[in-house]
């Protein structure tokens, strides 16, 4: 791991500064094919984003080795360049090059990218305090966080949270628990950055339910608490309404 003076060469990265150059790598037939070969009746889904989202949902699901075995046969990963070289970084305590990426995203609205750089600036501070490495802490504070759009507040409560681990003795945090903190970190930076760099979580799952949904609101007869299949559409018949109504009959004494 860098040291805090290392780390604290990111200060050099403005906030919409340019990100290291990366070399392109040059596509292979089977990626062309999949960027462009569309499936479906009326030709509408896009065959990449629809592997993606099911490798990605193989992944929620538990089903790690049947994922890989569909990215290695597909040619198709559900994570973009940019998200595995960003996870790369985090997870390596690379935060200049974390910056640098961020900041080479052209399609991040300001908020997001600013958002974004709070949190990987946020760990880099977290773990400079755990070093006992105090001034790079507070530089990486005043130098880069405050600049950030982010909201005052937002500034404050991470500069109060510093000051309590301090006085409290807290601040000394050991490996395993700064692993724990970069995963946590990567989970919030993906929840913010928009596709096609990273994928909604449960995407496959959102559009099953978007589509029973829709059929049981256009079902004329919606009559029905039977479970509903995937295995068919979703449909109510008219043998299904009710014909008879029961009446409760009030005896008069």
């Amino acid at each position: 791991m860098a040291n805090g003076r290392e780390e604290l060469g990111i200060l050099k990265y403005e906030t919409g500064g340019s990100s290291p150059k990366h070399h392109k790598n040059q596509r292979d037939p089977t990626s062309m094919e999949n960027a462009t070969a569309m499936l479906g009746p009326k030709r509408l889904i896009k065959k990449h984003e629809f592997v993606r989202i099911i490798i990605q949902c193989l992944h929620s699901l538990g089903y790690k080795n049947s994922a890989s075995c569909l990215e290695s046969e597909s040619g198709i990963s559900h994570k973009s360049p940019e998200s595995k070289l960003l996870e790369m970084q985090v997870l390596n305590a690379n935060w200049e090059d974390s910056i640098g990426i961020l900041n080479g995203i052209e399609d991040l609205t300001e908020e997001t990218r600013a958002s974004a750089l709070f949190l990987v600036l946020q760990q880099c501070l977290l773990e400079c305090l755990s070093r006992g490495d105090d001034s790079s802490a507070l530089a990486i504070l005043r130098k880069r966080v405050s600049p950030l759009k982010v909201g005052r507040e937002k500034v404050h409560n991470l500069a109060a949270g510093m000051l309590s681990l301090k006085e409290m003795g807290m601040a000394k945090i050991d490996d395993s628990s700064i692993c724990e903190l970069r995963r946590k970190s990567l989970v919030e930076l993906e929840k913010l950055l928009p596709p096609p760099i990273t994928l909604p979580e449960g995407r496959l799952e959102h559009f099953v339910e978007t589509a029973i949904t829709a059929q049981m609101d256009s079902c004329i007869y919606h009559n029905s608490f039977r479970e509903i299949s995937l295995y068919e559409d979703h449909y109510c018949g008219r043998d299904q309404i009710p014909t008879q109504t029961v009446q409760d009959k009030i005896m008069e004494v």
